[in-house]
């Protein structure tokens, strides 16, 4: 037993059981109203089962959105399966829960952010090169300035603006 509760654990749990919930709620009933989602991953984490020829045009970041073109959602205690169209092809996503890094629902202004999967994932990977976040992405400049201090001071989850991440 440790002297102290890690709240820090226990808050990204309960953040990553909404997105779970919600996911799960989608497979299940379809998507409510105007609801839908941007998911944000790691694609090139080896834990993400995507076809290499749709890895290798990704970055260090790949943002997905479930709204009227998706199938075969399922959803389970450690990630997410949809099947997405890209350039007119059907493709299948495995997405470990352990690899999202955001999740937005813009028709209700609803955002999470999970910067301690990012560290992780650095972490775990001492390959992948330094660089490679600065120099990918069409999100780059959205993103150029929140890293800087995630690396200076590990950060817990927060609710974020959801125009940051609208195409203008």
């Amino acid at each position: 037993m440790t002297d102290t509760l890690d709240y820090q654990t226990m808050t990204h749990n309960a953040m990553m059981s909404i997105v779970r919930d919600a996911l799960q709620s989608v497979a299940k009933d379809g998507l409510p109203g105007e609801h839908h989602f941007y998911i944000t991953f790691a694609p090139q984490h080896p834990g993400v089962d995507m076809p290499d020829d749709l890895r290798a045009r990704q970055g260090d970041e790949m943002t997905i959105v479930l709204q009227h073109q998706f199938e075969n959602l399922s959803v389970s205690d450690l990630g997410f399966q949809v099947d997405l169209a890209f350039d007119g092809i059907v493709q299948t996503l495995r997405i470990p829960f352990a690899t999202v890094l955001a999740f937005f629902d813009p028709s209700v202004e609803f955002g999470l952010r999970f910067p301690a999967n990012q560290e992780q994932m650095l972490d775990e990977a001492p390959s992948a090169p330094s660089s490679a976040p600065e120099d990918t992405s069409e999100n780059t400049s959205d993103n150029d300035e929140p890293d800087a201090p995630e690396a200076e001071e590990p950060r817990t989850g927060e609710v974020v603006n959801l125009d940051t991440f609208r195409d203008k």
